[in-house]
């Protein structure tokens, strides 16, 4: 024989989520047995002085209905300017209350409105902070006394994992200029970099290097150049978190004496001053052997005295 259910009952067990058919009571999900678990999602590093947000995310939970959790974290790097609501699926949860019990160390409460609760993963709240200006240095952010329960007013087993942030000197390449280059000589330049986690890696953002030198990913530029001008280029340095760029430039000349521009100094260089001076050739840079602005036998002299090893 049947029991028949009142019609008030039945209403308050279909607002309670439970399956009257099936016996099937939201709040009792095998995934939850093992833990629902909270996690603390923020990023890696921030500069000193910024505003940024921390989220408290949540795994996949059946029948939330409220939940309460404290964070803490150094007041001397980090400072809570607000606690909004965070989202599972596409139902917001408010925050009732948040409230500083400690130093370094708030506690958040939040509740979904209505009897039925929400299921899905998302977030239970959203911190906004700001990095102290005067400070740098890394600070844990903890989750602690975190309970959860369900429209059942049944606790959710939850696991809650804290995490960490960086708070630093913002990235600033400090190479300003770079050395000259002279064709068919070895060239090599370190450029330099401040602030972030402090180890970077570097790439060639625009422009072009002069020919016969690269970029490495350490910072330095290397290699023998093979051809004259002003070469102007943007470079990136990264920790992974914060980039920097900057245009930098490197002015490739001919060797004094290289009249030819072919990275040597020979005879054939004699016979090259000789075709410019009889105006045969246009002048080159490498032509004013002796470095007095003029192209003439003085710089045939000069270029021999270089050969013979006299210069």
């Amino acid at each position: 024989m049947k029991t028949k259910i009142p019609m008030r009952i039945l209403t308050v067990m279909s607002m309670l989520g439970v399956l009257v058919g099936g016996g099937v009571v939201f709040g009792t999900n095998p995934v939850e047995a093992a833990g629902v678990a909270v996690s603390i999602s923020a990023p890696a590093e921030v500069v000193k002085g910024s505003s940024f947000t921390v989220s408290v995310n949540i795994g996949s939970v059946t029948a939330f209905d409220a939940g309460q959790f404290d964070v803490s974290f150094d007041e001397s790097l980090l400072q809570l300017d607000g606690v909004t609501a965070g989202q599972i699926g596409a139902t917001q949860i408010p925050v009732d209350l948040w409230n500083k019990i400690g130093t370094g160390t708030y506690r958040i409460i939040v509740n979904v409105p209505g009897v039925p609760g929400v299921s899905g993963s998302g977030s239970l709240a959203v911190l906004q902070f700001h990095a102290a200006s005067s400070a740098v240095g890394t600070s844990a952010l903890n989750l602690s006394n975190g309970f959860l329960n369900n429209n059942l007013a049944t606790q959710i087993s939850a696991t809650w994992t804290g995490g960490s942030i960086i708070v630093c000197n913002d990235l600033v390449i400090t190479t300003t200029s770079l050395p000259n280059g002279v064709v068919g000589s070895a060239y090599s330049a370190a450029l330099g970099a401040s602030g972030g986690s402090g180890s970077f890696t570097w790439s060639l953002l625009s422009g072009s290097l002069p020919s016969g030198l690269t970029l490495n990913a350490a910072g330095t530029i290397s290699g023998t150049p093979t051809t004259t001008g002003a070469f102007t280029f943007a470079v990136q340095a990264t920790d992974g978190h914060l980039s920097a760029s900057k245009s930098l430039s490197i002015q490739v000349s001919l060797k004094p004496g290289d009249a030819n521009g072919d990275g040597l100094i020979n005879t054939a260089d004699i016979s090259k001053v000789e075709r410019i001076i009889a105006g045969l050739d246009s002048a080159t840079s490498g032509a004013d052997a002796n470095g007095d602005g003029l192209i003439n036998t003085a710089d045939i002299t000069k270029i021999e005295r270089i050969i013979a090893g006299l210069s």
